[in-house]
């Protein structure tokens, strides 16, 4: 195997080896699932074996000189395509290298790369990168008309590949007639924790396989081995929700995380101008430094107000991912007995859906704080239809 601490999935990796074994393997796939669970190395496994030399135990041996070219991301028959900054592109027929403005740039880039060949749960994130760039798809379409030895495959992998789509669908159009009718010999692998915001066209073309999460056992057992106290690794492998990515990152990150986390609940139930100030500032510092970096915060949100909706309606800790806030989760609940906990949780997906779309930053987290408050206090607002406005 390329990852020896990669938490394969059996059952899917048997369907997959099945039909590689009857020459039957979709010239598309789409693995999807929760985020950090492995889908991408799973992928590189999977690009890996078609082209070893040594197969071992229906995996690729990790040893051969194709499978060295895999792990640095040097193969020349397996093409990478991920979300990338504009930079220095002025046009879509310009290279998809002018996304780096210098050297250091790429240096950065070059270095996540390095890291994901050691760790099948780094997360390949390029700062300022939002949608995966026509140039990209357009460059690679030049490439695989190339000719390659016979024997080998051709691997396309997408990751995040809901990024074709968002917030333009520009990329996904370029790429259909060839996800439909690629070469010979060349498979496409996409990968995604978003398949709501794939467009049609693009699942019509691809086999979907599914990964569940991890599960909660697995991860508290290699926090502890970790050295992580149980009280702590309890906590983080409930807040991870199945995320062997994430855990590993809070190892380090969690106490600076609630911090985050702290202010943006302040937030929400305080009418101060100047803490909603600082839920602007911390939310802008974090889409700015990495999307994911406030995704994660969102996720963490909803969390907490899961729990809040959990205990409102059950009276009980048992499933609580925020153990050590009972006390406040249980006074918040008798404080707001009207409270619409479940409205919450969609007032933050839906700011997300429109932050990740380019909608203006500041005012969706004044809406969201809004939106928020009214719901805690039971009030209900009827959302606006168009034909309020203009005959439809």
């Amino acid at each position: 195997m390329i990852y020896s601490d990669l938490i394969l999935n059996a059952k899917n990796w048997g369907q997959i080896i099945c039909s590689w074994e009857n020459n039957r393997l979709p010239h598309a796939l789409l693995f999807h699932g929760p985020a950090g669970i492995g889908k991408e190395a799973h992928a590189i496994e999977l690009a890996a074996l078609l082209n070893c030399t040594n197969i071992q135990d229906k995996r690729a041996c990790g040893n051969c000189s194709s499978c060295k070219k895999i792990i640095s991301f040097q193969h020349e028959c397996v093409k990478l395509i991920l979300p990338l900054p504009r930079g220095k592109i002025a046009s879509s027929n310009d290279s998809y290298m002018k996304a780096f403005k210098n050297e250091k740039a790429l240096q950065e880039y070059l270095d996540m790369l390095k890291e994901k060949g050691s760790n099948p749960y780094a997360h390949l994130n390029v700062p300022g990168s939002n949608t995966i760039l026509i140039n990209s798809i357009r460059e690679m379409k030049k490439n695989i008309s190339m000719s390659m030895e016979k024997k080998q495959w051709k691997i396309i992998l997408i990751f995040q590949a809901e990024k074709l789509c968002v917030p333009s669908p520009a990329a996904a159009h370029a790429l259909l007639k060839i996800l439909e009718e690629p070469p010979d010999q060349t498979i496409m692998i996409l990968v995604s924790s978003k398949l709501d915001l794939i467009i049609d066209t693009i699942h019509s073309r691809c086999q979907k396989i599914y990964f569940p999460a991890i599960s909660n056992t697995i991860i508290q057992s290699q926090l502890e081995n970790m050295e992580q106290d149980p009280a702590t690794a309890s906590i983080i492998t409930r807040i991870s929700s199945g995320n062997i990515s994430l855990s590993r990152q809070l190892i380090d990150s969690y106490p600076e995380i609630m911090k985050k986390l702290y202010i943006f609940l302040n937030s929400c139930f305080s009418r101060d101008p100047s803490i909603w100030e600082k839920n602007i500032d911390n939310s802008a510092r974090l889409k700015n430094k990495d999307f994911s970096n406030l995704e994660q915060l969102f996720h963490f949100a909803i969390l907490f107000f899961r729990d809040m909706l959990y205990y409102q309606n059950t009276n009980s800790i048992e499933d609580i991912a925020y153990k050590n806030q009972i006390e406040k989760i249980e006074k918040l609940c008798q404080s707001y007995p009207d409270a619409d906990w479940h409205a919450c949780i969609e007032h933050i997906e839906n700011a997300q859906n429109y932050i990740l779309r380019n909608g203006y930053l500041p005012l969706m987290i004044i809406n969201l704080i809004i939106d928020i408050q009214g719901s805690i206090q039971g009030e209900y607002h009827e959302p606006f239809q168009l034909s309020d406005w203009v005959k439809v």
